[in-house]
């Protein structure tokens, strides 16, 4: 069972940087839960689909052009799933070189009633040290 919960998951992560490589905000949205909620570093706790996808859209407009999002761990308890993994956001603000954020991540995915896993609960944070 994890094997394809894995493999979904992978699949999610995939469109996800797809979604951020197209500029398109919606299809990172989309695989969210409708109340997730999404704890970004240096900022507030941003509810539900729709903020959420407009946090994401915000991001792409700043700059960020690819995530590259790797599961480390997997754990199933139910209809949810815990995983932890790391990430690389490519980041190119208008004007200036591209740089890369590297750090870890922890989503709780969780089975909608149409089978589909939608990512529930999201927060990363970098492994760079702060600007100065």
């Amino acid at each position: 069972m994890i094997d394809t919960v894995r493999k979904e998951i992978q699949d999610a992560n995939r469109r996800f940087g797809k979604g951020i490589r197209k500029g398109d905000a919606s299809v990172v949205g989309a695989l969210y839960t409708e109340d997730a909620l999404l704890m970004p570093p240096n900022t507030e706790t941003i509810c539900g689909r729709e903020g959420l996808t407009k946090f994401w859209d915000g991001a792409i407009k700043m700059g960020v052009k690819d995530a590259i999002l790797s599961t480390i761990e997997l754990k199933q308890t139910m209809d949810t799933v815990e995983e932890v993994g790391n990430y690389t956001l490519k980041i190119q603000p208008e004007g200036r070189a591209m740089f890369e954020d590297e750090g870890k991540y922890m989503v709780l995915w969780k089975q909608s009633p149409d089978g589909t896993w939608r990512i529930h609960r999201d927060i990363w944070n970098s492994n760079l040290p702060p600007n100065k």
